[in-house]
């Protein structure tokens, strides 16, 4: 593919565990919360929290312990422990070559994640990935979780509402199986990544996606941009 082609192609990542390891700072930040309170937990303990949204968590953790002001305060000081750590990730290994890569064949990327801006924002700037991104669109932002393709749709919209024209390839890069099933149900052609600190299955990632890789060191641009499955 030219690089004049090029131009027409988007990448679309998910943020953790594809564009950094962040999967730790989740296993940090609330046991961290909860011990500056006095409480000490074990990851059993979390269980039954799981399903909740981080404000809804939050408000869980003062009804059950009796701890903060209230839900709000303890959201603010959680939020403010995950930035920091978001700050800290380091980026997957190979990714930043990969990117400027990327950039210099003049492909649009963004992000397209689960995850609050503000901590998408602090790790891409942490990490020097800022630079190649345009911008952040969120599952929030679009309505609905990643088991559905909106947040991808509303991702490539926004890039060729930014490009000024339709991007007639796109690719989106994620270690979510559930993601992957999602985006290539929509049509978007898939490199899936493995997260050894997720939560996925690595034969799950492999199964469903276009491009499998275990990092960008196994990925060749040129191989995506002329890939024809």
């Amino acid at each position: 593919m030219s690089q004049t082609a090029a131009h027409n192609v988007a990448f679309i990542f998910d943020c953790d565990g594809t564009l950094v390891n962040s999967t730790p700072v989740w296993a940090y930040a609330q046991p961290e919360l909860l011990h500056r309170h006095g409480i000490d937990v074990t990851v059993d303990d979390f269980a039954q929290f799981e399903h909740l949204s981080l404000e809804d968590e939050c408000q869980a953790y003062h009804d059950t312990w009796g701890i903060g002001a209230n839900g709000e305060e303890l959201y603010r000081e959680l939020s403010d422990i995950l930035i920091d750590g978001y700050s800290k990730v380091p980026p997957r290994e190979g990714l930043l070559a990969f990117l400027k890569q990327a950039e210099e064949a003049g492909i649009a990327m963004c992000v397209a994640t689960s995850t609050p801006t503000e901590l998408v924002q602090s790790a891409l700037a942490g990490a020097g990935l800022d630079a190649y991104m345009e911008f952040v669109t969120t599952t929030g932002e679009a309505g609905r979780s990643k088991q559905f393709p909106d947040v991808y749709e509303l991702a490539l919209h926004r890039l060729e509402e930014c490009h000024g024209h339709k991007l007639e390839r796109t690719w989106v890069f994620e270690d979510a199986v559930f993601g992957l099933k999602s985006s290539g149900a929509a049509g978007f052609k898939r490199v899936g990544i493995y997260d050894p600190h997720g939560r996925m299955e690595r034969d799950e990632v492999r199964d469903n996606c276009d491009i499998f890789i275990d990092s960008y060191e196994d990925l060749d641009l040129a191989c995506v941009l002329s890939f024809e499955g």
